[in-house]
Order: C-alpha cells, then sequence, then structure tokens
C-alpha cells in the first residue's frame, strides 16, 4: 500500500510520523519550499501561538527550547522543520510541488501535479489544513492604493515600516496580534474595526532557565502541566461554557466584561470595544496587551465599515480619510476551503464540489461517502476552536491507522456510508443549537447557516475514534495492484 498526503504543515507531519512507523510507504507533496504548513506561510510581527506551547507539541517530539509561555511563530516553524528532519520524514516530502488534481481509477488514485505529471497511489489524505487560502475583502479602489498592501499571510518583509503610517483591517486573532507588536514598538497604527472582538487576555512571560529545566524530570513535568492546566482554568473558564448553556457561560461572559472594565478605563473606547454579540460565539483572540496597546498615543481605533481605498489611504464610513503608507488586510481565510481548489474526482466523477454543493461536511471529520480510501486531516467538523491541534491529530490518526489497516488486510477500498455520513452529521447539527457558536455569524458557519464545529467535548472527540466499526464503511473492489508510484 501507497499513501499520498498532501500538505507538509502539523497534520501531514504528524500522519507521515506514524505511517512511517507502521512500515507503509508514503509520499508527501507540499506546494511550499519548505514544512510547517501555515507556520511557514504566516510570518507576520506579533505572531505566536494562542495555546499553551507544550500543548502545541507533537506527544512524541517534546522540545524545552521554548523562548515563551506563548511561542513565537519563528519557534514553532523552526519545531516542525527540525521534527521532519530528526523524524526522517523530510526525504519524503516533495517540496514546491502542487497537487492539481487527484482521480480515482480501477481503484486508485492518480495524483496530478502542476506540470502535468501524475502518480497512482491506493490511499490519498488531504491534510491541507483549514487556515490556508487567504480572504481578502472586497473594497472599492483596494488596487489602486499607492503604498504598499499584502495580506497578513503574506507578509511583504522587504517594506520598511519605519516611519510609515500602517493600516490594519480585521480584528481576529492575526490582527490582534499585529496591531499589539506594531503599536508595541511605537509604529502609528490604525486599526479598522467593524466589528470588536472579545479578547482573552493572557500573559506570555518568558520561560525561564529553571522552568526549562524542570521540563526535562518527568515527575515535574506533570507538576508543570497541572499548573498550566490550573491557568488555562483561570483565563479560558471550563471546557463546557461554550457548548451547554448555565452558569459557566454565564460566569465567563461577567468575566469578559470584568476584564474590559479593569483594562479600559476610557467609558467611551470601553463602549466603542464593546462587542454586541455573546462571548465565544466567534473565535476569540489571545493576548497579553491588545487593550493597553489600543490606548497608546501612537495607536487609534477606526470603528465601523469602510467606504472604500483611495491611493493614500483608507476612507471610513462616515467619509473620512485616514492617510497610510501601508495597508494590513488580517482578514482571515476561507476555511471551507479544506484542500480546494485542488480537485477531487471519485467514482463515476462525482466530485468534492459536487459533493459540498449545498455545504462542506464529513464522516467525523476524516472522510466522505462516495470516495474510496480518500481521507482529510481536520475535516469539516473537526474540533479546530476547542481542542488543541495535536490532541485533535492523536485521535484522527489514530483512527485512520486502524482503517489502513483493514485496507492493507482486505485489499479493499472503504469510504463511510451514506447512512453512517448522515447519522454523524445530524448528532453534530442537533447539538450546536444549544452551543455559542450558533449565536452569531462566524468564520465556521456555512451558506446553509450551520457551523461546521466540534459541539462536544475532548474525551468526547476521542471516545468516537475509540473503535472501528467496519458496517460504517462500503468496500470497493480494486483492480489488480500496480507498482507502487506508478507513473502514467
Amino acid at each position: 500500500m501507497k499513501v499520498a498526503i498532501i500538505g507538509a504543515g502539523m497534520s501531514g507531519l504528524f500522519l507521515g510520523y506514524h505511517l512511517d512507523r507502521a512500515g507503509i510507504e508514503y509520499t508527501i507533496y507540499e506546494k511550499r519550499p519548505g514544512a510547517g504548513g501555515t507556520w511557514h506561510d504566516n510570518t507576520y510581527p506579533g505572531l505566536h501561538v494562542d495555546v499553551i506551547t507544550r500543548s502545541y507539541e507533537f506527544p512524541f517530539a517534546r522540545k524545552t527550547f521554548w523562548s515563551r509561555r506563548y511561542a513565537p511563530g519563528t519557534e514553532v516553524r523552526r519545531y516542525l522543520v527540525d521534527f521532519a528532519d530528526e523524524a526522517g520524514i523530510t526525504p519524503r516530502i516533495r517540496f514546491d510541488t502542487e497537487v492539481t488534481s487527484a482521480k480515482y481509477r480501477d481503484g486508485r488514485w492518480d495524483v496530478t501535479v502542476a506540470g502535468g505529471a501524475t502518480e497512482t497511489y491506493d490511499v490519498v489524505v488531504a491534510a491541507t489544513g483549514f487556515l490556508r487560502v487567504p480572504r481578502l475583502p472586497r473594497l472599492p479602489g483596494m488596487d489602486g492604493f499607492a503604498g504598499a498592501a499584502f495580506h497578513s499571510s503574506a507578509w511583504d518583509h522587504s517594506v520598511s515600516l519605519e516611519g510609515k503610517r500602517i493600516g490594519v483591517v480585521g480584528t481576529g486573532s492575526s490582527g490582534i496580534q499585529i496591531v499589539s507588536e506594531m503599536g508595541n514598538r511605537g509604529h502609528q497604527v490604525r486599526h479598522f474595526i467593524r466589528t470588536p472582538q472579545w479578547i482573552i487576555v493572557k500573559p506570555n512571560p518568558r520561560i525561564s532557565v529553571v522552568e526549562r529545566l524542570l521540563l526535562r524530570v518527568p515527575a515535574l513535568v506533570r507538576y508543570w502541566d497541572w499548573r498550566m492546566s490550573r491557568l488555562r482554568l483561570k483565563t479560558d473558564g471550563t471546557e463546557t461554557w461554550r457548548l451547554v448553556p448555565g452558569p459557566d457561560r454565564e460566569q465567563m461572559a461577567e468575566q469578559f466584561y470584568r476584564v474590559l472594565r479593569e483594562q479600559i478605563p476610557d467609558e467611551e473606547l470601553r463602549a466603542r470595544l464593546t462587542p454586541t454579540e455573546p462571548p465565544g460565539c466567534k473565535r476569540i483572540p489571545k493576548s497579553p496587551d491588545y487593550y493597553q496597546v489600543v490606548q497608546r498615543d501612537n495607536v487609534e481605533c477606526v470603528f465601523g465599515g469602510i467606504q472604500r481605498v483611495e491611493p493614500d489611504g483608507i476612507v471610513d464610513e462616515s467619509g473620512t480619510l485616514h492617510p497610510l503608507d501601508v495597508i494590513v488586510y488580517a482578514t482571515g481565510f476561507d476555511t471551507h476551503a479544506y484542500m480546494r481548489p485542488m480537485n477531487v474526482i471519485g467514482p463515476d466523477g462525482v466530485t468534492v464540489d459536487q459533493l459540498w454543493n449545498d455545504g462542506v461536511y464529513s464522516y467525523r471529520g476524516v472522510a466522505l461517502p462516495g470516495m474510496p480510501n480518500f481521507f482529510l486531516l481536520n475535516g469539516p467538523f473537526a474540533p479546530v476552536n476547542s481542542v488543541a491541534i495535536p490532541t485533535s491529530l492523536r485521535d484522527e490518526v489514530g483512527y485512520l491507522m486502524k482503517v489502513f489497516e483493514v485496507i492493507r488486510t482486505t485489499g479493499k477500498a472503504l469510504a463511510p456510508t451514506e447512512r453512517a455520513t448522515k447519522e454523524f452529521c445530524d448528532r453534530i447539527r442537533a447539538a450546536l443549537p444549544g452551543t455559542t457558536y450558533s449565536l452569531c455569524d462566524n468564520w465556521y458557519t456555512d451558506q446553509a447557516g450551520t457551523p461546521i464545529i466540534w459541539p462536544f467535548t475532548r474525551q468526547q472527540h476521542a471516545d468516537q475514534y475509540a473503535t472501528l466499526d467496519v458496517a460504517d464503511f462500503d468496500t470497493y473492489p480494486v483492480a489488480a495492484p500496480a507498482a507502487a508510484g506508478e507513473a502514467r
């Protein structure tokens, strides 16, 4: 059996590690020149992971070189690149190679890359991530801006920021981190805020030499993890406050209001920075100092929509021109793109685009009906907002390894049944109305108005993968084996 993995970010590397140890042949296709996925692309100033760094490590690749509790993006990228090298995965990666299509034929997948070369695999796994395809706003006059303008995920480091007037559009995690960093550096910054966000204030201290030594002693590591879990509970609240109404949700809402009152003494500014939506309905940015930065003399919040972009700057909804030299669009990603624009064509010519015509869905976040031996990591309904990525990958990859063993031993191709997929999606959708994710429009929501998010606990996420029920899968015949990786 030979597996094609699309993407050398966290998911692709995690899966490659397990395939290697199971003796399964694989190739990773990566369109970028290096490993790291979104941590390769995103290099903007102020970037840091917003969960405690130890929770962001692979459980089989612990490190102690982290400089801060929430590590800078440069360190996360270094960690992933080093892991790929140390685990022997790098030689399996084809860099600068973008997969344009995967087509199912005679029981196998023809994987075609830019330039037209095609190879054949038994299994394809889309480990393409969900923060990959930049989303730019559609503003009149954008193309006519005279200064430098770029998306936050394509930061132009050739542009000098010294003495420049910088406009940041967007209030998600990227926008909050960029404004904080630029403001602290003393740059003139205008933050364009259409809708203010609730923010969790999290100090980000340096990890001392003593703490790094503690992380080398197993017994003391358990104490460290316990201490960090208590800290996370204090700042982020219980695991369930977003999932079910009740006292925990009410207490967390009051905590958000209290922090805002404490951080922003000015009543007018505080009122304008107070969201109209309830806490938790959108992904919550975390920052140690954003509320402090926006009160600096060199930082200005511009509230409301944007009317247009002119050569000299941005015109807000009141008609006021804000002169700018640089515009950063921290406007997020198409979170429902998944592997697209890669074209996936299953039996009888059915495409993923056709399957998802009315909205994205999956079976347990890892598979699609009618797509035999095609799998996803962190697909639709994965817990991308509530479970650290390595934890969710532990669950998903562990499950896929069981599926791969069935494929290897039976010689059949597998795809989830329509029945099993519908039951999974129905269970998810029935639970969503009680969650905070259903209380406003957010980047989880598809065109049908359904939040594409996991509405249960971490333990429930692990539990669904504990056993493999082969009755949940249709089997497809496979033609006589071709040579592994045979060129077409």
